[in-house]
């Protein structure tokens, strides 16, 4: 029988376990099951509008100091011609088709520009071995700094030993090198024209560059046409001289073969046929070879200079506009980034949706962070019993109209001494038009929902973390019902943080602790604030923990809420933060409501949630969670269009 109730005890926890984790998965499927919308996007800009502005920001600054320390660099150009020879076929068809070109060639003319041949030409011609300038030319800050970061990163590799003249082979095939690589070769649109380009620090040099460059390539195919023509030539020397031979040779075989055998006609006959074809080759190669040796003595290239290059005056970079184009699109990538981030990280509590979805709790409200300057000067004016008669207006005491102006000048004098001792913890009645007790009475309106006809009500007040505030919540809360006449007793059960006796200055005396021992009597741990009449009961000077196993401790605190019931309206118990202590499971049944306070932006709603979802004792009896330390200010900026956040306002009293 045993086994059998421990194992329905068992199956009741797995249960309930199992059943936890299906409402925590339920709620956090709800939460992440509403779709990105373009309000949501925007309201995101919004709110990471900090980032983005600065890396905007920092991204100009950055800009403009690139800007600054960039050398300046002058752009220089000279433009060729390329006018390919053409066969006498290619003649005939471009007679008929005057814009026929042979594209393969002029291709091959932009591989001889940027051929290294021609780079070492040019660099043997302006002498750019020994310009320090062009070898080393000066950069900017932020190359200077890469290059210093490479430097310590890479090992230099051993110099070789050169002679003299190996080294300047060297330098001249380095700065032919670098030439190549810097040189800038484009055709211009379809023509068949040549833009020969370079930007350097000097502009004299840059313009001297382009201006041989034009001139090396113009002089490379004039040599190349003269090889052309001496190879030529030399082949036809060679041709001729084999014909003539040849031709020789035909002739002493036909006259051996007349000498020995006449009759040999058709042979003879075939030799002679040979000779003369022999003989009319010759004629034309010696013709060719004329004209080739004629066009060898005046040598001329394919192409013309159609313009040098001036130097120029101006420089062509840095371009400022392009400059601040550039670092404001890195920095605004860069602070996208840094606002996606942000924005992942953004898991606590903002809006009254967010309460809903993740915890399944009503939203009680947002108490503003307490700003204390604007603490007003005056207090507010004091509300008196409602006037129906005029008879009920001239009754009273005689002493009456004498006895106002003490009152008024003693509850003054409250009033100062309150907003001298700690205005945050009496904010309620110091500011009660602000947003901040308009929030506590919309709380105090949910709890008389809750508890119905109670005679009397114990609200407790917590948070899942400590310093979120909800020893002040419910201090303000306790303030608020005290002074509005209803008999309230504040109890602090948060015996490792209570801070109430030094803010309120109060005197040593025992406390709760005390009491719940026996070791003193109840009258004597109570405190009376004379401002708004309220009773606390502090952990006094003994702040020795409560034992789970001490029976006579528990029955104890059962008495002493059972007489506090009898004597008070309502009593206010601020409770230890239900994350970090577990004395509140203790507690749960001498509580009719709990307040969750949860500190705006900073408490984790996936916390909230599994805390709520496997603690369902403690989540029945929360009635809501009420959001606080909100900046009104930006409470707007996430909440989606038509939602109540986006219509709120910050007053006077609000920050």
């Amino acid at each position: 029988m045993n086994e059998r109730i421990g194992f329905d005890a068992m199956k009741e926890i797995g249960l309930r376990i199992r059943d936890a984790d299906l409402e925590a998965e339920r709620l956090q499927q709800r939460a992440a099951g509403e779709a990105t919308t373009l309000g949501d996007v925007l309201a995101s800009a919004r709110r990471q509008a900090v980032p983005l502005f600065v890396s905007v920001l920092i991204g100009l600054l950055i800009g403009l100091v690139h800007y600054a320390t960039t050398p300046k660099q002058y752009y220089a150009s000279a433009t060729v011609l390329v006018d390919d020879r053409r066969s006498e076929i290619d003649q005939q068809v471009t007679a008929s088709i005057p814009f026929a070109r042979n594209d393969t060639s002029f291709l091959n003319e932009i591989q001889v520009l940027k051929s290294l041949q021609l780079a070492t030409e040019v660099v043997r011609r302006t002498d750019l071995q020994n310009s320090d300038l062009f070898l080393f030319p000066p950069s900017s800050l932020a190359r200077n700094i890469v290059s210093g970061i490479m430097g310590l990163v890479r090992s230099e590799d051993p110099v070789p030993t050169l002679t003299a003249e190996q080294q300047q082979e060297a330098r001249i095939l380095g700065a032919a090198s670098k030439l190549q690589g810097n040189i800038i070769i484009e055709r211009i649109g379809l023509s068949f024209s040549i833009n020969i380009a370079y930007i350097g620090h000097d502009p004299e040099l840059a313009s001297q560059i382009v201006n041989t460059y034009a001139e090396a390539y113009l002089a490379d195919h004039l040599n190349a046409n003269v090889e052309s023509t001496e190879q030529t030539a030399e082949w036809m020397v060679r041709r001729l001289a084999e014909l003539e031979q040849r031709a020789a040779e035909i002739q002493a075989e036909a006259a051996a073969l007349r000498q020995s055998d006449p009759t040999q006609v058709a042979q003879l006959r075939q030799l002679a046929q040979r000779e003369s074809t022999l003989n009319s080759l010759y004629q034309t190669i010696a013709a060719r070879y004329q004209e080739v040796s004629i066009q060898g003595s005046f040598p001329v290239t394919n192409g013309r200079i159609l313009t040098r290059s001036p130097v120029p005056k101006n420089p062509a970079l840095p371009k400022l506009s392009r400059t601040l184009a550039v670092a404001i699109l890195l920095s605004l990538m860069l602070g996208f980034a840094i606002a996606v981030l942000r924005e992942m990280r953004e898991q606590a509590f903002r809006v009254s949706t967010e309460v809903y979805n993740h915890t399944g709790k009503s939203f009680l409200g947002h108490l503003p962070r307490i700003d204390l300057k604007n603490l007003s000067d005056r207090p507010p004016p004091e509300t008196s019993a409602i006037v129906l008669n005029e008879q009920t207006h001239s009754g009273g005491s005689p002493e009456g109209d004498d006895a106002a102006p003490s009152d008024a000048s003693s509850m003054e004098a409250e009033w100062q001494e309150a907003k001298t001792l700690s205005p945050e913890l009496f904010w309620s009645v110091l500011m009660p038009q602000s947003t901040f007790s308009g929030t506590l009475r919309n709380i105090h309106s949910t709890i008389g929902l809750e508890s119905g006809d109670s005679l009397c009500n114990v609200v407790a007040f917590t948070s899942m973390l400590p310093d979120e505030g909800k020893t002040t919540v419910a201090m303000n809360y306790a303030n608020m019902l005290a002074k509005s006449g209803a008999r309230v007793l504040l109890m602090d059960a948060d015996i490792r943080g209570s801070g109430l006796s030094t803010s309120l200055r109060l005197p040593e005396s025992p406390g709760v602790v005390d009491v719940l021992r026996g070791r003193a009597p109840l009258p004597d741990a109570i405190h009376v604030l004379p401002f708004t009449n309220l009773h606390i009961l502090l952990p006094g000077p003994d702040r020795e923990q409560s034992v789970a196993g001490d029976i006579l401790y528990q029955q104890n605190a059962r008495a002493l809420m059972a007489e506090l019931r009898n004597h008070y309206d309502c009593i206010v118990l601020d409770m230890p933060p239900l994350g970090k202590s577990a004395e509140a499971k203790a507690m749960i049944a001498h509580i009719d409501q709990i307040v969750l306070v949860c500190d705006w932006g900073r408490t984790p709603r996936s916390l909230v949630t599994q805390y709520l979802a496997h603690e369902s004792e403690i989540a029945k009896k929360i009635i809501g969670v009420a959001l606080n330390r909100v900046d009104i200010q930006k409470l707007s900026k996430y909440a989606r269009p038509g939602w109540p956040e986006s219509y709120t306002e910050a007053d006077s009293t609000l920050v």
